[in-house]
């Protein structure tokens, strides 16, 4: 059997350098290509296919999250593993929404990275394990909230609706949430969606109204 190609995003250079070289010394693994962001990743991915693709969150330009759809929508037999230090619900949740098939922190020991890399490169998902306990948790959180005034909303939604309502344009939210400014434009379409309002005006007198912001 040959070797698993991956292709490694980051965009701090130490990372890819220290993960790159621990990588090429595996056995079953090589290095297909190295990239510093989002648009880094899908020019690579024009040359290249790898098999599995590691990628960060917080990237210029282009979030890992936005970058993840894309290579689904474009390349959906490439497994993508998201390498994150954001080890929140928020960022798994959108990161498994936009397909990730996988999701470490970057605190995560060399050999159980090769380990992620195998088992997605078998057809397998893989959480590490401080990643599972935090979905578990936010799930039992969850249920312990007998009522809620906006449970159709999820909590990165509230998030997004509470900074627009208080005058955060697009740009800002994004940069604030450390997500692409296209993920927050499609966070406030669901919004729209599951409040029924018609437009932005609506929806900041529908937070205002339900007391999702303070005046």
């Amino acid at each position: 059997m040959g070797k698993i190609k991956v292709a490694l995003v980051d965009d701090h250079k130490l990372v890819t350098d220290c993960i790159g070289l621990f990588l090429e010394s595996a056995e079953n693994i090589t290095v297909s290509g190295v990239g510093q962001s989002g648009k880094e990743a899908l020019a690579l991915l024009e040359k290249d296919v790898p098999d599995v693709i590691l990628l960060d969150i917080s990237m210029p330009e282009m979030s890992g999250i936005e970058t993840t759809e894309i290579i689904k929508k474009k390349y959906p037999d490439i497994k993508v593993l998201i390498l994150s230090m954001h080890a929140d619900y928020d960022n798994i949740s959108d990161a498994i929404d936009a397909g990730a098939d996988g999701y470490v922190p970057k605190d995560v020991a060399s050999e159980e990275l090769v380990e992620a890399i195998t088992a997605l490169y078998g057809g397998k998902n893989y959480f590490h394990t401080k990643i599972s306990d935090e979905i578990v948790r936010n799930y039992s959180n969850k249920k312990k909230k007998t009522s809620s005034p906006f449970p159709e909303l999820t909590r990165r939604e509230l998030e997004v609706l509470q900074l627009f309502a208080e005058g955060y344009n697009n740009s800002e939210i994004a940069d604030k949430l450390f997500l692409s400014v296209r993920t927050i434009e499609s966070h406030k379409n669901h919004i729209l969606q599951k409040t029924n309002m018609k437009n932005s005006v609506e929806l900041i007198k529908f937070a205002i109204k339900n007391k999702i912001i303070d005046i």
